[in-house]
């Protein structure tokens, strides 16, 4: 009982110490509910929580509170990604059930590197402006992953489940020591699985109904249901994977609050949706996911400028590694599909069900899926709102989806959602109306959880090497224009020691850009690298250039106010591939 006090106020305490005062002042309040934006608002946040919202004139903005000029801008809730994963990084060796690369990186060192960079991976969903995540389901850990969360102010606020519950466990993850995945092969395992969850005080139960080939969804429907009414008879909420519409149907009928991805396989039918309407399921989208897979697996990662910026860089490169990596490691059918174009319309299905789904009023909650290989924990969410929009669905009804609707997820529809007196007071301020483009929620001016404003820099900050990876991204990316903004305009480039070959984004763009077109399979894989206050210095090995040749040298890049200013390359080692 005492140690039991002692957590409590030490809650307590961190909340305390995180809960800010603060005035936004100026801005447009915009909220996802139909109401209408509020202009030149005052927004007054007391211990945390918003206070008043109204026209300025009408709202007394307290003494000896610090106030931020909005003028210009809007200010919508935090969003909540609905769908996240912190046992997976985003990386290409996450996921050994989906490509098997454990002989180039154990997937014991994985798991180490996603555990040692958690509290960055916090800073990177808060300054991408998610404050607040639903991560459905991972290893027992996860529980010590939210309670390191409620103590970071730079975290977002977070909601777990623990181990999945499935019909089928992959086989590769079998003798892991703190398994995400656990098979249930009766009624009375699924049941004691639950209550083994309970004890840890979850925010739901993750079900991982799985159904392979030459299975139907009936077989597994009693574990089903016994882990679902386990969960219930203890008031938590179950969360279930379920892809196949047969299997969503099932799943719904037994009871599941949430379906954490859409329907996948053919379109949704009106009994289904009456079904869903019926017991109020919420449905989550997870519309990108897969092409995070197949970005990866062609090879053609097309980042977007807010994954440079916002990504863990080191993760993001290590989606290009299959270039490098040897013939023997890499399995021979993702092998074959480097180099090739993904397929133009490969979410037909999912979103013209998403648009159902839409039409008939149904609750949609934004998840990405984050975690899975390619989809890049933080900034993931604004390819998430792209195909939202693509789907059919209107900026309003996309930020609704990551704000109303991803409260109701978590359970927290009356702490989180809106800007609006008694809510907590998470809120992103914008450059650009979010009501006129979708692609607007990603100009975030500032960050703001529990009342305290960041400023994107502040919480993600480019250290020399940061900088030096996102070049490297760009340039195995063959993305000029990512690669350029890396350097200063006046950069200069020399061969070691002081040989003068290239200075200005002028050359650089001439060069490189003949360089990416005559080389469509160029890539620079780094061994090993030395960091020295503002120098880094890589051992680079380069291949793909014409002729079958590759070069292996040295790079120094001095990094001064978050670009690159010099560089010097050393005499290289040029020699046939292979």
């Amino acid at each position: 009982m005492m140690k039991l006090l002692v957590f409590i106020l030490a809650c307590f305490a961190a909340t305390a110490a995180q809960a800010q005062d603060l005035v936004l002042r100026g801005g447009t309040v915009v909220n996802p509910d139909g109401s209408a934006p509020i202009a030149n608002a005052v927004v007054v946040v007391r211990g945390g929580r918003i206070v008043q919202v109204g026209r300025a004139g009408r709202v007394r903005i307290p003494e000896g509170v610090q106030v931020i000029d909005s003028t210009g801008k809007w200010i919508v809730p935090g969003y909540i990604d609905s769908h996240v994963h912190f046992f997976q990084s985003g990386g290409l060796y996450t996921r050994p059930d989906g490509i098997d690369l454990r002989r180039a990186v154990p997937y014991e060192s994985e798991i180490a590197a996603i555990r040692g960079r958690l509290d960055e991976t916090f800073a990177r969903y808060l300054a991408s402006g998610v404050t607040a995540v639903a991560d459905v389901g991972g290893p027992m850990e996860n529980f010590e992953v939210r309670a390191r969360s409620a103590a970071n102010p730079r975290a977002p606020r977070v909601g777990v489940a623990g181990p999945l519950i499935s019909t089928w466990r992959p086989p590769v993850l079998a003798d892991v020591a703190d398994p995400p995945i656990i098979a249930a092969t009766t009624p009375e395992e699924a049941r004691a699985l639950v209550r083994t969850q309970v004890a840890r005080r979850p925010d739901f139960i993750k079900l991982w109904y799985v159904v392979r080939p030459g299975e139907t969804a009936q077989q597994f429907l009693p574990v089903v249901r016994a882990a679902i009414e386990e969960a219930h008879s203890a008031g938590i909420r179950v969360a279930v994977h379920a892809t196949e519409l047969e299997t969503a149907r099932a799943a719904v009928e037994a009871g599941a609050d949430l379906l954490v991805h859409g329907v996948e396989d053919r379109p949704v039918d009106a009994a289904f949706i009456a079904l869903l309407r019926r017991r109020g399921t919420i449905y989550t989208t997870t519309l990108d996911v897969y092409g995070g897979y197949l970005r990866t697996f062609t090879q053609q990662p097309g980042f977007i400028e807010r994954e440079y910026a916002l990504a863990d860089p080191d993760v993001m490169g290590s989606l290009m590694d299959l270039r490098h990596l040897p013939d023997d490691v890499v399995p021979a059918p993702i092998r074959q599909l480097a180099g090739r174009p993904a397929p133009a319309e490969p979410f037909a299905t999912l979103l013209a069900n998403l648009r159902t789904v839409r039409d008939a009023g149904i609750p949609i909650a934004m998840g990405t899926d984050a975690g899975n290989i390619g989809t890049l924990p933080g900034p993931s969410i604004y390819r998430e709102f792209a195909q939202m929009a693509r789907a059919g669905l209107t900026p309003r009804e996309v930020l609704a989806s990551a704000t109303i609707t991803g409260a109701r997820f978590l359970g927290r529809a009356d702490d989180l959602g809106l800007v609006a007196p008694g809510r907590l007071a998470d809120m992103v301020v914008l450059d650009a109306d979010p009501l006129a483009d979708v692609a607007n929620l990603s100009r975030i001016a500032m960050v703001v959880k529990d009342g305290r404003a960041w400023r994107q820099s502040e919480l993600v900050p480019a250290t020399p090497e940061e900088i030096v990876q996102r070049q490297l991204n760009a340039y195995n990316a063959r993305d000029l224009e990512a690669f350029i903004a890396t350097y200063h305009p006046d950069v200069q480039i020399y061969d070691f020691p002081d040989a003068p070959t290239m200075q200005g984004h002028a050359a650089m763009r001439r060069q490189y850009g003949a360089m990416f077109e005559r080389a469509p399979a160029l890539h620079a894989y780094v061994p090993r690298r030395i960091a020295v206050g503002n120098y880094v210095i890589d051992e680079e090995i380069v291949s793909g250039l014409p002729e079958g040749r590759r070069i292996r040298g040295a790079a120094i890049y001095e990094v001064r106010d978050g670009l690159i200013t010099r560089v010097w390359f050393t005499p290289a080692d040029d020699s046939p591939a292979g």
